[in-house]
């Protein structure tokens, strides 16, 4: 019984990671999108601020991925935490 609480746990875990780094994708986009068009100078610092954030936290779910990965990666949604997490890091640099 602990040991499927514990992957439960986990599965809920990997899920959450992954629907994070996914809106962190899509509001950077958004974000991003908005500051090509700002011209208040107010709101174009807090979209820059909300950007910074954002990818602070992409950076964060980005090493706990690798840890998770680097520690299981025979399981198939840590593989594909990793993989979303490594393409979210590539757009992001983009």
């Amino acid at each position: 019984m602990k040991k499927k609480n514990i992957i439960h746990h986990s599965e809920s875990l990997l899920l959450s990671l992954s629907k994070e780094i996914e809106y962190i994708k899509s509001r950077s986009k958004n974000i991003n999108d908005s500051i090509k068009t700002c011209q208040n100078k107010i709101l174009l610092t807090r979209l820059n601020k909300e950007l910074r954030n954002l990818n602070k936290n992409r950076l964060k779910i980005s090493k706990i991925s690798q840890i998770i990965f680097n520690s299981r990666s025979d399981d198939l949604s840590v593989e594909l935490l990793f993989e979303i997490t490594k393409r979210s890091n590539y757009l992001q640099q983009i």
